[in-house]
C-alpha cells in the first residue's frame, strides 16, 4: 500500500497558519492533492484545461489518443501520479475539487483556474513556493509505502485482545531466540529484466537430472520428466510469415503468451523451466488454480531438491486444514492421527501463545485469534488477571493506545513456517486469490505490501498456468457478486440468515452478549426486513418492476431517477454529472433541486439514524424526517405511514401538480428508495464486520464474497472499471407468474455487485508492475490451451500469442481420431419426447436425470440377452486400459443424485465413483446407498487418482473437471476412454459474473482495437471523451445485466461470443480424455444440444445448435477459403484441429 498523504508534511504546516476558517471542508491537503494533478497536467498534456486531468487519474489511455502522452518518460510519470490521485480519478469529484479550490485566496494557491474549462496558469504562491519542486520530485521517483516497523515483544507479561475479551500471556527467556528472516526489497533480480533463453538442449538436460534425482529415492514417483518433454514440440512465431515454426529456443523477454493443444505438455514444460531457472539462480513464481495443485507442485520441487513455498491466504488457513484432511480421510486414512502430507507443514494451525495463555483461557484460540501482531505490553494499572467481558465491552487497558508488538516466538512458530520458507526460496507456487488479498507479515518488512507486489519485485520469472481461467478469476476478484436473494439454494441472504438462526439457537443465544456479534445479527435482521419489504413491493407493483428492470440501481443512483423525475426540466444524464452549475444558479428551481439533493445525500448517509441539526440547518433536519420514515416503513404498518410518506414527498416538491397528479406512482418509487437505502447501509455494516464475526457465528459454512473486497493497494494499479468503480443491485425477474390467479405478481432475484476496476489488465501488466520502483520487471509466461479464443469474452487473453506448444505428430494423428456422436434419449410414452437436462424447470431436473440414467444404465427388459448403452460403450472402448466413463451433470447434487441411482442398479453396484467437493463433509455429501454401504468417493484435489480407485465409471459436475487435475494411467496416457454430456455447458442465468466478463472484454477490445482513439478525436477533448467513454460503457453494462442468457434470445455477436466460451469449456474437458496423446470418444446426450433434430422436428441451424454454431465458429478460421488472418488461422488449427474434425464429421 503506497502513502498517498504522506509528502504532505511539511507543506501543509506552511499552509495551515494563514488557512481561512471557512474553508474547513477543504484542506491544505486538498489544495496539494488539486495542485499535484494540476501539475500532472502542465507536464503531460500542456495546454489542456483544467476539465481535462481526471482522464489521467483513471488507467485509461486518453493522453496517448490525443497524442500528448507519447514517451515512456510520460507514461511512467501518469502511473505514479496515479498512486497518489486515484481519489480523484472521476469527473465530479474532480469538478468539484477545482470548483472548491477556486474558493481558496489567491496568494495560497499554486495555480489560478478561473474557469475549469481555461487553461491553469501557474502563480507564484506567497507560501510554501517549493511545492512545485515536490511535484515534480513525485512524478520522478518512486511512490512512498506505508511503512510501520513492528516491535517484538520482550520478556514478561503482555496481553492481547480477542472481540471482545482481553488474554494475558507472559514470556520468558526462553521465548526470545533469532529474529525472524526478512524480505530485502533492494536486492535486483538475476536477470535484471532481461530476456531469458533456454533451448531445448538445455531442457532435456534439466529432465535428465530431474529424472536422476527421483529415481535415487524409492520413495518418490517417477514423473518420467524426459520421456514427457520429448513428446512436446515447441512452434515459435516467425515475424515474416505470421506463422508458427518448429523452434529449439524458448524467449521470454517482457511477456510470452504461449499456447499448446490440450494435452500438448504445459505442465511438464511449465516445470522443467522453472528447474532449469532455478538451477541459474533466478527466483519463480508460479501461479496456479487451487491450493491443492499449488501444494502438490511445492511437493514435487521440494523432493527434487529446489527449495519451494506456497503462498497461503491467513484467513482461509483453516479451510485448507480441512480440505487437506478431507481428501486424506475419502483415500481411506479415516482416523485423522494417521493423515499424512506435505501440505500440512504449510497449513499448520498451532500457536504458541495459546499454550503460554493465563488461566482465564477457557477454549483454545481460533486461527483468526493468534496474536502474531497484537501484543501490548502490560502496564500496572492494566487488569490482566482475567476476562474482560463487561456489558461495554471496553477494558482500562483496551481503552489506551498502546503500542502494539510482534510475537517473539514468530520466527520459530509452525503456523508461520510457510512464510518463513518464502524468503530464501527459489520458487514460490500461488494462486491468483492468495497473490491478490494475502499481506506480506509485518515481521519481515517494514513496508504495506501485497505478496502480488513483493513477487514482482524479486521474481525473474512469473508462470502464469491456465492463464485465461486465472484471467476470469481476476475479473472476479476486483468484482465481487452474488444473488442477493432468490430462489432456493441460491439466495445469498436466506443462507446466511437461516445459518445465523441455527448457530443462535445451538447456544441459547450466547453470542449476543458481545456487542459487536448483537450489532451485526441487527443489521442482517435489518437487510432481511428491508428486502422482504422491497419484494413485497416488487411482486405487488408492475409499474415498478418496469422501473426497477431497465438497468442497475444503487441508492445513490435511485436518488438520482426521482431528482430527473421530480425535475425533468433540470434532468440530467448520469448522477456522476454535477448537479450544481453556474449557469442554473439563478434559477430558483434549479435551487430547489440542488437542495433536494443535498437532502437526500444527508439521508443516505445516515438512513436508520438521525443527525444532530441546528435549527436552522433545514437539510439535516428534513433528512431526519426521512430517516424517521425509514424506520416505520420498516417496522409499521403501511397504512398511515404511507399517509406520511405523500406529504413529505409532496413536501420537498413544493406540491408541484404534475407530481400530484401521480402521487401513487410517485411515492411508491420514493418508498422503494428509502427502504432500499437502509438495505444497502446495513448491508456494508454487514460485510465490513464479518471477517470478525465469522469465526464466532461459524459463517465459514457460508459465502463470504460480499466481505471479500479487493485491497486499495490495486486501485492506482489497474483501471478503473470502463462504467465506472460501482456498486449496485439489480432485479432480475422470473420467467414465469409466481402464484396463480396473481397475473400481475412476479417476483425475481435480487443481485448485489461492487465493480472495483478492470481485474484482466493485471494479467498484462505482470511485467510492468515494478517500473513505477525504477527496478525491472519480471520475465511473464502466460500460458494455457485455450487463452487464444477468439470472440470469447471469458478466456481470450489480449496479447498476441508468440509461441505455440503441440505434441509430435504421432500423437496430434492419434488424438484427430476422436470422435463424437449424439445419442438423445426419449421419455417412454404419447410422443417420445428428447429428454433435456439443460434448460428444465429445477423441479423436474431430477426426474429427467433418471429417465436419462435409466435409459442408458439399464438393458431393456423387452429383448432378452439385450445389455445397457454402458455396458456397450465400455465394450467399445478398444484400449483395456481406459475402459472407464465420464458421465456429466450439471452440479454436485445432481452428481450425488445420479450416482446414488446407478449404484442401486445390480449391474453397476460398486462400479461407480461420484466426484464430491474438497469443502463437502461425506456425512452431509453421501449417504449409504443400497447394497454397498462403502461406494467410492473421490474429492476434486484427488480427481487424479481416479483411475487407481477401481470404478469404472466416474460422476461428476462438468464445470468441476473442466481443468486442472489430469486423470492419466502410470505412463501418462488418459485413463479415460468416453465422455456423456448428460447437460448443455451453459451459464447460470443469475450470475453476474459473465456480465461484468463481458463488459471488461467490451473495454480491452475498445481500447486496443483502435475505437477508443477514433472515439476520443471525435470528442474533441479529453474530458468530453471521458464522459462519453463512460456513457457508452454504462449502455453496454445495462446491456449485459439485462439481457437474457438463453442460447436463442442472445444477437449473433453475443451468440458467437457465447459459442467461443462453451467452446472452450467442452474442449477442455475432452482435453481431459486425449492426455498422452490417444483418442476420445464423446457422446452427447442432452438434447438441448441439438433441439430441432432432437425432437425431429426439423434440421438445426447454428442459431438453434451449439454443436453446429461451433463447427462454423472453427470453420471460419479452417474452410480453404478462410478470410481470417494467417497467423489466426496457424493458431486455431494448432489448439483446436480435432475438435473441428470431430464435429466436422459428426452427423450435423
Amino acid at each position: 500500500m503506497r502513502s498517498r498523504n504522506q509528502w504532505h508534511r511539511g507543506l501543509t504546516e506552511l499552509l495551515r497558519p494563514t488557512w481561512p476558517a471557512t474553508l474547513q471542508s477543504f484542506t491544505p491537503g486538498d489544495l496539494l492533492n488539486v495542485e499535484f494533478g494540476l501539475y500532472l497536467l502542465e507536464t503531460v498534456m500542456p495546454g489542456r484545461p483544467a476539465a481535462d486531468a481526471w482522464t489521467l487519474f483513471g488507467g485509461y489511455p486518453y493522453g496517448e489518443a490525443f497524442g500528448d502522452v507519447r514517451t515512456e518518460e510520460q507514461r511512467l510519470m501518469v502511473r505514479r501520479a496515479r498512486h497518489y490521485m486515484w481519489s480523484l480519478r472521476r469527473r465530479r469529484v474532480w469538478h468539484s475539487a477545482i470548483r472548491d479550490y477556486q474558493a481558496v485566496p489567491r496568494d495560497l494557491r499554486g495555480y489560478d483556474v478561473k474557469d475549469v474549462d481555461t487553461i491553469p496558469d501557474r502563480l507564484t504562491p506567497a507560501r510554501a513556493d517549493e511545492r512545485f519542486d515536490r511535484y515534480r520530485e513525485l512524478l520522478t521517483s518512486p511512490p512512498m509505502f506505508e511503512r510501520s516497523t513492528l516491535p517484538i515483544a520482550g520478556t514478561g507479561e503482555h496481553w492481547f485482545p480477542v472481540r471482545d475479551r482481553t488474554y494475558s500471556v507472559t514470556f520468558g527467556d526462553l521465548a526470545h531466540g533469532p529474529a525472524a528472516s526478512r524480505h530485502d526489497l533492494t536486492m535486483p533480480p538475476v536477470t535484471n529484466g532481461e530476456a531469458i533463453t533456454v533451448n531445448y538442449t538445455e531442457l532435456e538436460h534439466a529432465a535428465e537430472a530431474m529424472d536422476r534425482i527421483e529415481a535415487a529415492n524409492p520413495d518418490t514417483k517417477a514423473n518420467s520428466w524426459l520421456k514427457r518433454l520429448r513428446r512436446v514440440e515447441l512452434l515459435s512465431r516467425s515475424e515474416g510469415t505470421e506463422r508458427f515454426e518448429p523452434g529449439q529456443k524458448l524467449a521470454i523477454h517482457q511477456i510470452l503468451h504461449m499456447v499448446g493443444m490440450v494435452g500438448a505438455g504445459k505442465s511438464t514444460l511449465r516445470d522443467i523451466l522453472a528447474f532449469v531457472c532455478a538451477d541459474r539462480q533466478m527466483k519463480i513464481t508460479i501461479v496456479v488454480g487451487d491450493v491443492a495443485e499449488a501444494l502438490n507442485i511445492v511437493g514435487v520441487f521440494n523432493t527434487l531438491g529446489v527449495r519451494a513455498a506456497p503462498i497461503l491466504g491467513h484467513s482461509t488457513r483453516e479451510r485448507h486444514i480441512q480440505r487437506l484432511h478431507r481428501r486424506l480421510a475419502t483415500a481411506g486414512a479415516a482416523n485423522m492421527l494417521s493423515h499424512e502430507h506435505a501440505g500440512f507443514a504449510f497449513v499448520n494451525s498451532a500457536c504458541p501463545v495459546d499454550a503460554l495463555r493465563g488461566l482465564e483461557a477457557d477454549r483454545p484460540l481460533r486461527i483468526r485469534e493468534a496474536p502474531c501482531a497484537q501484543l501490548y505490553p502490560a502496564t500496572k494499572r492494566d487488569d490482566t488477571s482475567g476476562v474482560m467481558n463487561d456489558e461495554h465491552g471496553e477494558s482500562s487497558a483496551r481503552g489506551r493506545k498502546a503500542e502494539r508488538h510482534g510475537c517473539p516466538l514468530w520466527a520459530r512458530c509452525p503456523r508461520h513456517h510457510g512464510a518463513r520458507e518464502l524468503v530464501d526460496a527459489a520458487i514460490w507456487v500461488a494462486t491468483p486469490a492468495s497473490l491478490i488479498h494475502s499481506a506480506v507479515p509485518a515481521h519481515q518488512i517494514d513496508e504495506r505490501m501485497r505478496y502480488l507486489e513483493l513477487a514482482c519485485q524479486r521474481s525473474d520469472l512469473i508462470i502464469v498456468d491456465e492463464a485465461d481461467r486465472v484471467q476470469m478469476q481476476l475479473d472476479t476478484a476486483f468484482a465481487p457478486a452474488t444473488t442477493l436473494v432468490g430462489r432456493g439454494q441460491d439466495s445469498w441472504l436466506d443462507e446466511v440468515h437461516s445459518h445465523k438462526i441455527t448457530e443462535l439457537v445451538r447456544l441459547g443465544r450466547l453470542q449476543l452478549s458481545q456487542q459487536f456479534i448483537d450489532d451485526w445479527i441487527n443489521a442482517l435482521n435489518t437487510v432481511s426486513t428491508a428486502a422482504d419489504r422491497l419484494y413485497g413491493m416488487l411482486t405487488r407493483s408492475k409499474s415498478l418492476r418496469h422501473w426497477i428492470v431497465a438497468d442497475y440501481f444503487s441508492a445513490h443512483t435511485l436518488h438520482h431517477w426521482l431528482l430527473n423525475t421530480w425535475f425533468p426540466d433540470l434532468a440530467i444524464d448520469s448522477a456522476d454529472d454535477l448537479f450544481h452549475d453556474t449557469g442554473l444558479a439563478t434559477d430558483e428551481r434549479a435551487r430547489r433541486r440542488d437542495h433536494v439533493s443535498d437532502i437526500l445525500d444527508r439521508f443516505r448517509d445516515q438512513p436508520l439514524q438521525p443527525a444532530d441539526a441546528d435549527p436552522s440547518d433545514t437539510v439535516t433536519s428534513t433528512a431526519n424526517e426521512l430517516v424517521a420514515l425509514t424506520l416505520e416503513l420498516l417496522h409499521s404498518q403501511s397504512d398511515r405511514t404511507r399517509d406520511r410518506l405523500r406529504t413529505t414527498l409532496l413536501g420537498l416538491v413544493e406540491h408541484d401538480p404534475a407530481i400530484e397528479a401521480r402521487i401513487e406512482q410517485h411515492a411508491m418509487q420514493f418508498e422503494f428508495t428509502l427502504v432500499l437505502a437502509a438495505l444497502h447501509h446495513r448491508l456494508d455494516f454487514m460485510t465490513m464486520l464479518w471477517p470478525r464475526v465469522e469465526a464466532a457465528l461459524n459463517l465459514d459454512a457460508t459465502s463470504n464474497v460480499l466481505s471479500r473486497r479487493p485491497p486499495k493497494d490495486y486501485e492506482p494499479i489497474i483501471p478503473e472499471s470502463p462504467m465506472g468503480n460501482v456498486l449496485g443491485f439489480q432485479f432480475q425477474l422470473d420467467d414465469q407468474v409466481q402464484e396463480p390467479g396473481l397475473t400481475d405478481a412476479r417476483s425475481g432475484s435480487l443481485r448485489f455487485f461492487r465493480c472495483n476496476g478492470l481485474g484482466r489488465d493485471l494479467l498484462l501488466n505482470l511485467h510492468e508492475m515494478p517500473n513505477v520502483d525504477d527496478r525491472p520487471g519480471p520475465a511473464v509466461l502466460l500460458m494455457s490451451a485455450t487463452s487464444w479464443a477468439g470472440t470469447s469474452s471469458r478466456y481470450h487473453i489480449h496479447h498476441p500469442v508468440g509461441a505455440v506448444l503441440r505434441p509430435h505428430k504421432d500423437e496430434v494423428d492419434a488424438i484427430l481420431k476422436t470422435t463424437f456422436r449424439k445419442e438423445f434419449l426419449y421419455a417412454d410414452g404419447a410422443g417420445q419426447v428428447a429428454l433435456q437436462l439443460s434448460g428444465t424447470n429445477p423441479d423436474l431436473r431430477p426426474r429427467v436425470l433418471t429417465q436419462m440414467l435409466r435409459l442408458l444404465a439399464e438393458a431393456d427388459p423387452s429383448l432378452a440377452g439385450s445389455t445397457s448403452k454402458l455396458a456397450d460403450e465400455l465394450a467399445d472402448i478398444t484400449d483395456p486400459d481406459r475402459r472407464r466413463i465420464l458421465l456429466l451433470v450439471g452440479s454436485y447434487a445432481e452428481s450425488k443424485r445420479a450416482a446414488s441411482y446407478l449404484n442401486a442398479i445390480p449391474e453397476w453396484n460398486g462400479r461407480v465413483t461420484v466426484l464430491v467437493s474438497d469443502d463437502a463433509d461425506l456425512d452431509d455429501a453421501w449417504q449409504t446407498l443400497p447394497r454397498d454401504p462403502t461406494v467410492r468417493t473421490l474429492r476434486r484435489g484427488d480427481v487424479a487418482s481416479f483411475a487407481n480407485a477401481g470404478g469404472e465409471i466416474l460422476v461428476a459436475p462438468l464445470l468441476a473437471v473442466e481443468r486442472g487435475h489430469n486423470i492419466v494411467l502410470t505412463g501418462g496416457k488418459a485413463a479415460i476412454g468416453t465422455v456423456y454430456f448428460l447437460a448443455r455447458p451453459h451459464p447460470r442465468p443469475d450470475d453476474i459474473a459473465l456480465a461484468i466478463q463481458s463488459v471488461n472484454d467490451w473495454a480491452v477490445r475498445y481500447v486496443r482495437s483502435g475505437n477508443f482513439r477514433q472515439m476520443a478525436l471525435a470528442c474533441g477533448t479529453p474530458d468530453a471523451a471521458g464522459r462519453e467513454f463512460r456513457r457508452r460503457a454504462r449502455h453496454t453494462w445495462q446491456r449485459f445485466l439485462t439481457r437474457r442468457l438463453s442460447w436463442g434470445s442472445l444477437p449473433d455477436d453475443e451468440k458467437l461470443a457465447f459459442t467461443w466460451d462453451q467452446l472452450v469449456v467442452m474442449w477442455q474437458v475432452i482435453g481431459r480424455l486425449v492426455r498422452g496423446g490417444v483418442p476420445a470418444r464423446v457422446v452427447f446426450v442432452d438434447a438441448a444440444f441439438a433441439p430441432r433434430e432432437a425432437g425431429m422436428q426439423a434440421e438445426d441451424t447454428a442459431e438453434t445448435s451449439l454443436l453446429l454454431s461451433m463447427h462454423n465458429a472453427l470453420h471460419y478460421y479452417l474452410s480453404h477459403v478462410s478470410n481470417a488472418e494467417p497467423v489466426d488461422q496457424s493458431l486455431v488449427r494448432a489448439l483446436y484441429q480435432p475438435l473441428y474434425q470431430a464435429l466436422d464429421t459428426i452427423d450435423l
